[in-house]
């Protein structure tokens, strides 16, 4: 792909995704604030009431963040395997902190979100501009669908749904640091 059409389009992207949360600020009543799909809400549901698939739903959505971010911050397209265990034993020591004190739990994933992909190789500029963008994308998203204020009425998948975007700039991240400009 062409260097020139490769920025322009990350330029489009990073605008659309920028207007897109302006324009939720100042039209809320425009945007999507709640799923009803039925399918979906009982698939929440489930996952809800059966603690194994609430488990497995947020390792599985934990581990899809940290992948993309470390992918992304590593400038690498995947993750060694033994990368992928550490990730994996990072979102279980998290589970169990979330029964200790959820402030050790914010304080762990924060220091997680540096510490990882420095130990995976990545480099302390990239780590920063990603977590910064991760987390003013996590910020805008909540804050402009004030999902803080009703969290415990959403059901992890309908939750998952509403934040979609904070995976839209991980996948961002994800392609812009990896990629390679073709060889002629």
């Amino acid at each position: 792909m062409n260097k020139k059409v490769f920025i322009s389009m990350l330029v489009l992207t990073i605008s659309f995704l920028v207007s897109f949360y302006v324009l939720k600020i100042f039209f809320p009543q425009e945007f999507v604030m709640s799923i009803q799909n039925e399918q979906l809400l009982k698939i929440g549901t489930f996952i809800d009431t059966h603690k194994w698939a609430y488990y497995i739903f947020g390792i599985a959505t934990s581990f899809l963040t940290y992948y993309l971010y470390c992918c992304a911050v590593c400038r690498r397209l995947h993750l060694k395997w033994y990368e992928c265990l550490i990730v994996l034993a990072t979102i279980l020591i998290s589970i169990g902190l979330s029964f200790v004190n959820p402030n050790i739990l914010y304080h762990f994933n924060v220091c997680s979100m540096f510490i990882l992909p420095l130990l995976f190789g990545g480099k302390l500029k990239e780590t920063t501009i990603v977590f910064s963008v991760h987390g003013l994308a996590q910020i805008l998203t909540l804050s402009i669908r004030n999902l803080p204020m009703y969290i415990a009425y959403f059901n992890s998948l309908v939750f998952f749904m509403l934040s979609i975007e904070m995976y839209f700039w991980l996948l961002l991240f994800y392609i812009i640091y990896n990629y390679k400009k073709k060889e002629n």
